[in-house]
């Protein structure tokens, strides 16, 4: 036996006698169901290269992370499981990690024919099981899986943060989700083809399911392509969420169950076989004058449960009319919210058409919206939100219920608290008594009364800290939708914040009169967007540090400058040889004078607090790897590389290669740190990087330490994008050692988070930060979802 293997053997025998006994198991595959031993669990769990073999320790399969003086990025697994996927919401395990520190991040993978399926999730804390539900709505395709009927692996992942060896375990795998009945048909039929609308296709499929898990309503992801007669049999309600053609087998599969009395919903495109199954023709698309429509008005009285108005910034619709027998439930308003007239759900005796995408709702308005189509389309699904919602009342920050919420309130409490938990109660109450009386769609409404008096109350009882850096990343150049800069800035203010990185420039765009740059083509007409920012920030005493997005030109250049790049070798290629579209090329001499030009132009031109870096990285390992690269790299190296690029990652020239990687993006920040300093004092320099440096410096060439150390930088705000509130600290901790002296402000990932618009923790992560002894922190997006926080922040967290 190899000494490797014998070490792991021991690490596993001695530190899962430390694991506790996971919870009762549920539902298993079949695989799992008849583990008995070790010998069993090493043949359905293969380690991945360099991982140690797993251990049976009871119920549980314990994995040995083996990371200490040993290179791997990952701890992996692939676990040999079979199933069909197809009408279960996804996977459930428990999960145990006996310490968090060596870890950034964990995934889960499932293989499908030519390619995979791919989801992060999350721990609890160190040492305890937690549950862990991974929702096939919030997958990733990763090359050309055959869909999900054809599982045959699952891989479990733990990505490195820190050379610690720990244990994990992981116990109870198997289907998550009861049978559903409503299916969201994803329209896998189309990734292949679909260029860069698939994230699209995936996304707005997305959004539907989320809501409906938000609702109560059971329901599954299924691929278009994996439909079939036998998994409608208990289905009442099908959704296409974006479906720009349906394949023949299921278009005719659809007609059948729309036959037996299935209902359809339909969002934004309509194939025409579609169509006539539901009721409707098309009759054209309509895109607003103002830019977007407002959002959803109710027409007349509408459907039971639906709100007066839900908002939703479409930006085109489409417009059908129904064959026979329909009528409009609900009709465009505009920005302004005037009645457009322009149909916007066109309800039928087959199922509805709404004539945009579904988003991701930002009120509960929307929420309610989605639960009154769903139960006007199955009254039977009333019950089912009914129940959920009545369950959820204060059910937040680790309280159960209400009562166990209101033991949690600190001892002493205001009399605003106080007032907020009996309005709670009595909304409780209500919903009580509409329960039993089985008017679900009021019990519904009372219960939402209920949740948001006991959030109030929670937030009501967080207390503020003064001193601190409180900030928000805000993507757009143009503020918040439907306000201008001046509205924007005073909404943060008033909500307690005291600065704003606005995202101004790109590597081929300015919104603002540049030299250096392009610029927008909206500047005649809505002027120049960093000076009314900055205004807007003078007036209320908030500080602006400007954001730029360094090498990626985001789609947003004028063709004619990406064109020049193109001509004159400047573009990223990657490893494969292929044009990495829309990146310059970091080693590249002229870009990087580019950089650090249109960096510089910003404090030359404005009295701006700040520069904030951000991608001032490469896209990844695979780039950049054109001719310019290798010319410039073998005269950094001496000599030829004789086979390129393969031998750039091979030994004797790797590390070589990784440093010139480096050297490209640490030359940038550097030169713009030295003529800040002596142009610019005063102006702070900062930078969004990843959040994990030992590996990153290598993957991304984002060598942030070293930026620290060197003081290039005033403050830094790693990414931090995380749910789970224990990595998230766990993560953080690490980097107060990266950043040194330097103010860490951690970026908290709200927007990209499942729930956008999850107070509690935001809460409790701001918390955190501050439990650390942090002075600050930084909020990933200024948008609809932080319009949403804002307000329960301001009661107490970020309380002036």
């Amino acid at each position: 036996m190899n000494r490797l293997l014998l070490a792991g053997l021991m690490v596993t025998g001695a530190m899962a006698r430390d694991i506790p006994a996971p919870p009762p198991a549920g539902e298993l595959f079949r695989e799992w169901a008849v583990l008995t031993d070790t010998a069993g669990a090493r043949k359905l769990f293969r380690p991945a290269e360099g991982c140690h073999p797993v251990e049976l320790r009871g119920a549980a399969v314990a994995m040995p992370v083996n990371f200490a003086g040993n290179p791997i990025d990952r701890a992996s697994w692939d676990i040999a499981i079979t199933a069909d996927m197809r009408t279960r919401r996804g996977v459930q395990f428990d999960f145990f990690c006996a310490d968090l520190a060596p870890f950034s991040s964990f995934s889960l993978y499932f293989r499908s024919g030519r390619g995979w399926y791919h989801a992060s999730f999350s721990p609890g804390a160190a040492g305890t099981w937690k549950r862990v539900v991974i929702d096939k709505a919030g997958t990733r395709v990763e090359g050309e899986p055959a869909g999900w009927k054809d599982v045959d692996t699952i891989r479990l992942s733990g990505w490195r943060s820190r050379n610690v060896d720990t244990t994990c375990a992981i116990a109870n795998l198997g289907p998550a989700g009861e049978r559903p009945e409503v299916l969201v048909l994803r329209a896998d039929s189309q990734m292949a083809r679909a260029g860069s609308e698939a994230s699209g296709l995936q996304r707005y499929a997305a959004t539907v399911s989320g809501t409906l898990d938000k609702l109560g309503v059971a329901s599954a992801q299924l691929a278009d392509t994996d439909l079939t007669a036998d998994l409608l049999g208990k289905v009442r309600l099908v959704m296409l969420p974006y479906n720009p053609r349906v394949p023949e087998n299921t278009t005719r599969l659809l007609g059948d169950f729309v036959k037996g009395g299935g209902k359809l919903m339909v969002c934004y495109t309509l194939d025409g076989r579609i169509g006539g199954i539901l009721g409707v023709r098309s009759t054209g698309t309509n895109v607003p004058e103002s830019g977007s429509f407002g959002g959803f008005g109710r027409v007349g009285d509408g459907v039971q449960g639906q709100p007066e108005f839900a908002a939703q910034g479409s930006w085109r619709t489409h417009v059908v009319e129904p064959v026979e027998k329909g009528r409009v439930i609900a009709a465009w308003r505009d920005r302004d919210g005037a009645d457009t007239g322009i149909p916007a759900i066109t309800l039928t005796s087959t199922g509805a058409f709404v004539g945009h995408v579904w988003f991701a709702p930002t009120s509960d308005d929307g929420d309610a919206l989605m639960m009154a189509l769903v139960g006007e389309l199955v009254p039977e699904l009333w019950e089912q939100a009914a129940r959920k919602a009545h369950a959820e009342i204060g059910a937040l920050a680790g309280a159960k219920d209400l009562a166990g919420l209101r033991a949690r309130l600190p001892v002493q409490t205001s009399k605003a608290v106080q007032f907020s938990m009996l309005k709670a109660s009595q909304a409780q109450a209500e919903s009580d008594r509409l329960l039993e009386q089985r008017k679900w769609s009021a019990s519904v409404a009372a219960s939402g009364r209920a949740r948001g008096a006991a959030l109030r109350a929670w937030c009501l009882s967080r207390t503020a800290q003064t001193s601190e850096h409180r900030a928000f990343w805000c993507h757009s150049a143009f503020g918040l939708k439907d306000k201008d800069w001046d509205e924007s800035i005073r909404l943060l203010k008033e909500s307690g914040f005291n600065a704003i990185l606005p995202n101004m420039l790109w590597a081929g765009l300015a919104f603002y009169p540049s030299e250096v740059l392009p610029v927008y083509d909206g500047l005649q007409k809505n002027g120049d967007q960093l000076a009314q920012c900055l205004e807007a920030c003078r007036k209320h005493g908030v500080e602006c540090h400007v954001w730029k997005v360094n090498w990626n030109t985001g789609g947003k250049a004028p063709k004619a400058f990406l064109e020049r790049i193109r001509a004159e070798g400047r573009g990223q290629k990657t490893f494969a040889g292929e044009d990495k579209t829309g990146w310059l090329c970091p080693s590249h001499p002229r870009n990087q004078d580019l950089e650090v030009a249109s960096m510089l132009e910003i404090a030359d031109r404005y009295e701006v607090d700040g520069i904030h870096f951000d991608y001032i990285r490469y896209p990844g390992r695979e780039s950049c790897f054109c001719d310019g690269c290798r010319g410039r790299f073998e005269k950094v190296l001496g000599r030829k590389v004789a086979h390129w690029p393969a031998d750039t990652r091979a030994e004797g020239v790797s590390k070589a290669w990784l440093d010139f990687r480096r050297s490209n993006i640490d030359m940038v920040v550097r030169r713009v740190a030295e003529a800040m300093r002596e142009r610019h004092p005063k102006v702070e320099i900062s930078a969004a990087v990843f959040r994990n440096w030992p590996t990153d410096r290598d993957g991304v060439g984002q060598d942030w330490k070293m930026w620290c150390d060197e003081g290039w930088l005033d403050f830094v705000c790693p990414m931090d994008y995380m749910d789970s509130n224990a990595l998230f600290r766990n993560t953080v901790e690490a980097q107060m050692e990266y950043a040194g002296k330097v103010p860490l402000y951690p970026g908290i990932g709200l927007s990209v988070w499942k729930d956008p618009k999850d107070v509690v923790k935001i809460t409790e992560q701001i918390e955190i930060v501050r439990g650390l002894g942090l002075k600050g922190f930084t909020v990933f997006n200024y948008d609809a979802n932080a319009e949403a926080v804002l307000p329960y922040l301001r009661l107490g967290t970020t309380a002036e």
